[in-house]
């Protein structure tokens, strides 16, 4: 996958979007829908959510119950047949494969951690670190997911095009994952992430009291300007991505951390003085 070809993943997602809003066009409801297409329980969410692909006699029948023009079905059939190809799997879990497929295609990413700094931006002794001590990665794989981590973290730094949005808990400046050698490495790659001219950071801090997200870390990911974005959450064992009806709360959200956070200019300050007590 590269920046031109956004790969297999993204182009289910698009085509999902496409489908749910011409169904909704038509006012149809998921089961009303299912019911017309002849599929099984559940199958057009998952189309819906970009997570199972279509054949082309599949996508013949939605664009025919849903009432789609034939200019808009060719390019639904194109959008189609790319969500089939097959590329070879990411060197991450299975269930985050989806993720690092989005984050690579995406126009702007919105990332909130309280304690620590995203996979999406570490070093690789601060991903190695937080790998060692997760419970569901083998220690055979920690250091090739490390090494993946770093190498998307500098591709997404030197990335023009996507627009970077990046709230920290005041604790992950503070936290030595990896002790404070590491820790002052992952905060000087955070400081030139900081002066990018696509990034903005913001260091949300002790002494602001009460937020909007205690406890809550998410990444808000746009995909193509003007189409719905997508929420992405993580557990131990698992992720879940939410569409549309919940976008709006994590957007509302992370413009109340933003407005709760340090400045950018006020946040670089905070990351220097950091970067030096631990120099």
């Amino acid at each position: 996958m590269t920046e031109e070809d956004p790969g297999p993943v993204v182009q289910r997602i698009l085509l999902g979007a496409e489908l749910r809003e011409a169904r909704e066009h038509q006012g149809l409801s998921t089961s009303d829908a299912t019911r017309r297409l002849g599929w099984y329980a559940g199958k057009l969410s998952k189309v819906e959510q970009g997570d199972k692909s279509l054949t082309d006699r599949e996508l013949a029948k939605a664009v025919d119950v849903f009432g789609i023009d034939a200019e808009r079905a060719e390019v639904l059939r194109k959008l189609a047949a790319e969500a089939r190809r097959k590329l070879p799997p990411a060197r991450v879990p299975e269930w985050a494969t989806k993720y690092v497929n989005l984050i690579a295609a995406a126009t702007e990413i919105k990332l909130f951690f309280p304690d620590s700094f995203p996979g999406t931006v570490q070093t690789f002794d601060y991903a190695q670190a937080m790998l060692d001590s997760a419970v569901i990665v083998a220690p055979a794989d920690v250091e090739r997911m490390a090494e993946e981590r770093a190498r998307r973290a500098d591709s997404l730094l030197k990335n023009e095009r996507t627009r970077l949005w990046l709230v920290v808990g005041e604790e992950a400046l503070h936290r030595e994952i990896g002790g404070r050698t590491v820790l002052r490495a992952q905060l000087e790659r955070i400081r030139t992430l900081a002066e990018a001219p696509n990034s903005t950071v913001q260091v949300l801090p002790f002494d602001g009291g009460a937020h909007a997200c205690h406890g809550t870390s998410f990444t808000i990911i746009t995909l193509l300007e003007g189409k719905p974005s997508i929420v992405y959450t993580e557990g131990l064992t698992g992720s879940d991505y939410l569409g549309r009806e919940h976008v709006r709360v994590y957007n509302l959200a992370y413009d109340n951390l933003r407005a709760a956070a340090l400045s950018p200019q006020r946040t670089i300050e905070a990351l220097d003085r950091r970067i030096g007590e631990l120099s």
